[in-house]
């Protein structure tokens, strides 16, 4: 397998493309959460949407530079569902 170098100014195309892929997924994620039913047979569907939000959370908050979390706060987040 080899690696392929990528330059600045794709690290910074990349990013953005990721951003807009997360914020994507927060949309539907958050469009689904609401609008879930709550029947015993969802229940599974909706904790994993829950958890994809939780998830999503992290990567935007990495993606976008935001700097108001902490390391331990987005671990926890992460290893909270392993």
């Amino acid at each position: 397998m080899s690696v392929v170098a990528i330059a600045p100014w794709q690290r910074a195309e990349r990013d953005e493309l990721a951003l807009s892929c997360v914020e994507e997924i927060e949309s539907i994620s958050v469009h689904l959460r609401s609008n879930l039913p709550t029947e015993p047979e969802y229940l599974f569907l909706r904790s994993m949407v829950l958890r994809i939000i939780e998830l999503n959370s992290v990567a935007m908050s990495v993606l976008s530079g935001e700097d108001d979390r902490t390391t331990e706060e987005l671990r926890r987040v992460l290893e909270m569902g392993q």
